[in-house]
């Protein structure tokens, strides 16, 4: 499928080279979604069943509504000597995340902060990118907006 595709092929992979580089925590991003880790500060990325519609009665033109489920994992961390916060850690990278949304894509972003965690060790935040992929204009030129 196309949207599978892009998420593959061009948003994680980009995502995770700003994110990875631009933050000074060193986060994982990964699609994998480990139950435990012992690598702080990670973000696992999902992306959520999507819908797909045909727009005209030819069936040529399709949109794809998709959801990306971003949350990011951090515990306390010593950089430099210094103790820094899970929760600064994990504003620093959402920041970057959404950095790179709003610089990248036309998507519909929503955050949320201080996410509920069973383990009170563990601070999570959770972003949720909405869009739709247009694909009137060839799989060459595909537009992202939001729905």
């Amino acid at each position: 499928m196309i949207i599978h595709n892009v998420f593959e092929n061009m948003i994680f992979k980009e995502l995770k080279d700003y994110v990875e580089t631009k933050s000074k925590y060193s986060p994982l991003l990964t699609k994998k979604l480990p139950q435990e880790s012992k690598i702080f500060p990670i973000v696992p990325i999902k992306l959520m069943p999507y819908e797909n519609r045909f727009n005209n009665l030819n069936y040529s033109e399709e949109t794809y509504d998709f959801v990306i489920d971003i949350n990011v994992y951090s515990i306390y961390k010593t950089v430099d000597g210094v103790k820094v916060s899970k929760r600064t850690i994990c504003n620093e990278i959402t920041e970057k995340i959404v950095e790179y949304f709003r610089n990248n894509l036309k998507v519909k972003i929503k955050v949320e902060t201080d996410v509920y965690n069973i383990d009170t060790n563990v601070q999570r935040n959770n972003i949720k990118i909405s869009g739709r992929l247009d694909t009137k204009y060839g799989e060459n030129k595909l537009v992202i907006y939001p729905n």
